[in-house]
């Protein structure tokens, strides 16, 4: 007994030791993701001390796994040899499994997940990837010689143990330790301070979540909200990994210029879509152009909006923030002299869409005073209705963004829930289950976008009685769903799934001087700057060149439109068929109803040729 526990005692001596010489090889390996990515171009003094504390604490957790399962085996079988071995080839596999992401991230910008498997793995892989024999044989002699290598790395480390009669342990897990306090907590700061370096940097490890704590920080004092909200405003300069647009853009000379009005409502359930509920915009949709078929860019607030200005999925959101680069619109609108109005109801500093979106807007207001929602939306409109008696005397065009909030709060006095009754008085979210009647949550919900529509209603008056709408596009549409339990899988709200329930919304578009008409083929919120691009501001370069879009009367298929953001998004295809990426990296394939479709046969091609087209502002 005494002396199998000092052979188990020396086995896991020299199996730390292993360990960590391959923390240091999987460490030297998250170097070349870095140096091989166009992040590099931003590193500075503390983003390499972050990347390099981040690397080799990120390295210590990959390769602790072969490590546990080495010691696991030693207590099964008790033959340290075999215990070794397996050490040796899961470090092996391990090296091979950085390599391939490494090579992943470097085309796909992004790490492995259950896409880029079903690439390598799926049927219809060799449309993609075409190997040759020789090239499988080169491959299976790079795994030998690696594993070579390692079984000499893992007998150097017996050597070293038998000769020290000691492993370290203290000191290496000490150093580990301070490694990944100090790359999480510098991430935490460098996350308030925007320092590119570390941020970019920090995606060049695989599936690494470093803390963030802005909150805390202002807390203890580190630094101020004040400070806070200039940093987010501060200009920087387009950093060198992305293309964005892919060439300038063309422009033709237009003789007059049209005012435009978006009216966005957070949360918009399309069943809200009907003259009971809505009769101010059902009966203004008479006059409009009625694309039935729209999808939203996301589930939430923040891909919807960043999707709908910049007609980009919100993929880039990190990327565009860090860079400074705003919408091409916003930019547009400025250079021909449009007075622009951004009227929320919400904030916008939380998601930062006044730095990300509107930071170039002059007198951007970023807050509205209220102390409800029904109050907050009540003084957009009061504001705007003030607002247009400015706007229509002047012969300078405008764009004119209000963005209510009240369906999206669900939340109003008691005198206000006449209109559909039975009514909770207030959003119980606590009662709900998967076999609760949602109808008196629905009608509470029906009863503030009721109110909604009133007030947009008065906004729509006041354009016509202006005689604003002779010259004014109108837009109306929301930015996402919200579920009342329609698929029965006990979802509710939004942000929890891509069914057509949180992404299918309304879309309105009121063009002067053109008849109404019901378009049926599927449009997207990529196709709004696109069309405002082409049929308003003159531009004339191709919606490719900065847009995931096309003009939204166009008819050309939105297969493979991509909803979501960077750790969880989805493409829809085939009749709002969804192949979702979920967090863990798993794809998760559900119809319309989010039923699972076990036999459904992903089509590689188009598959490869989706990822590459929504990465092509990257270069």
């Amino acid at each position: 007994m005494v002396m199998q526990k000092m052979q188990l005692r020396s086995l896991w001596g020299k199996g730390f030791i292993f360990y960590a010489i391959s923390v240091l090889t999987i460490t030297v390996q998250f170097f070349f993701y870095l140096i091989n990515s166009p992040r590099l171009s931003v590193m500075d003094v503390g983003g390499w001390f972050f990347y390099v504390t981040a690397a080799c604490s990120h390295a210590a957790l990959w390769a602790f796994i072969p490590y546990a399962v080495s010691m696991m085996v030693a207590l099964i079988v008790r033959h340290s040899k075999v215990a070794a071995m397996v050490h040796v080839i899961l470090v092996t596999l391990l090296n091979a499994l950085a390599y391939i992401d490494g090579s992943v991230y470097s085309l796909y910008k992004f790490h492995i997940n259950g896409f880029v498997l079903n690439l390598l793995l799926g049927e219809g892989n060799s449309e993609i990837f075409t190997f040759s024999p020789w090239l499988y044989l080169k491959m299976a002699g790079v795994l030998l010689g690696v594993f070579a290598v390692n079984t000499l790395l893992r007998l150097l480390a017996g050597r070293c143990y038998d000769r020290f009669h000691r492993c370290g342990f203290w000191p290496a897990l000490s150093v580990l330790i301070l490694f990944a306090l100090f790359s999480n907590l510098y991430h935490a700061y460098a996350a308030v301070m925007q320092k590119p370096s570390v941020i970019r940097s920090a995606s060049c490890l695989p599936y690494y979540f470093p803390l963030t704590a802005t909150r805390l920080m202002i807390k203890l004092g580190v630094v101020s909200s004040e400070d806070v909200i200039k940093m987010n405003f501060k200009n920087k300069k387009q950093t060198t990994d992305l293309n964005y647009p892919v060439h300038s853009l063309e422009h033709r000379v237009h003789s007059t210029s049209k005012n435009v009005v978006l009216i966005t409502i957070d949360s918009w359930n399309y069943r809200a879509f009907n003259p009971d509920v809505m009769p101010c915009i059902t009966h203004f949709a008479d006059s409009c152009s009625n694309f039935t078929s729209h999808l939203s860019s996301s589930n939430g607030t923040r891909g919807s909006i960043f999707g709908l200005f910049f007609s980009l999925s919100s993929i880039y959101w990190s990327d565009f923030e860090l860079s400074g680069i705003q919408p091409l619109l916003i930019e547009e609108l400025l250079a021909q002299n449009y007075r622009i109005g951004i009227y929320p109801s919400a904030t916008l500093v939380s998601p930062p869409f006044a730095k990300i979106l509107f930071s170039k807007v002059p007198n951007l207001r970023t807050h509205t005073p209220g102390e409800t929602v029904y109050d907050r939306d009540c003084r957009i409109t009061t504001d705007y209705l003030q607002s247009l008696d400015t706007l229509g005397s002047g012969t300078q065009p405008f764009f004119s963004f209000l963005f209510y909030d009240l369906a999206h709060g669900i939340e109003l006095s008691k005198d206000k829930l006449y209109r559909f009754k039975p009514t909770w008085e207030f959003a119980d979210y606590m009662k709900l289950d998967n076999n609760i009647d949602p109808t008196p949550f629905l009608n509470l919900y029906y009863n503030c976008m009721a109110e909604v529509d009133s007030l947009a209603g008065c906004v729509l008056q006041k354009l016509a009685e202006k005689k604003l709408l002779d010259n004014t596009l109108v837009i109306i549409t929301g930015d996402h769903g919200q579920e009342f339990n329609e698929n029965h899988k006990n979802y509710w709200g939004h942000g929890s799934n891509y069914s057509p329930v949180q992404t299918h919304i309304p879309f309105l578009l009121y063009d002067p001087g053109k008849p109404s008409h019901t378009y049926r083929h599927v449009t997207t919120h990529y196709d709004f700057v696109p069309t405002l691009m082409t049929e308003v501001l003159g531009v004339t370069s191709p919606p490719s060149d900065y847009s995931m879009g096309h003009l939204l009367t166009d008819t050309c298929s939105r297969n493979w439109h991509v909803v979501g953001d960077y750790l969880d998004y989805a493409f829809i295809v085939d009749n709002h068929t969804i192949l979702e990426k979920q967090p863990s990296g798993c794809i998760e394939i559900s119809d319309s109803l989010l039923n699972p479709l076990e036999d459904y046969k992903i089509d590689t091609r188009k598959l490869n040729e989706a990822i590459l087209s929504i990465n092509r502002f990257y270069k």
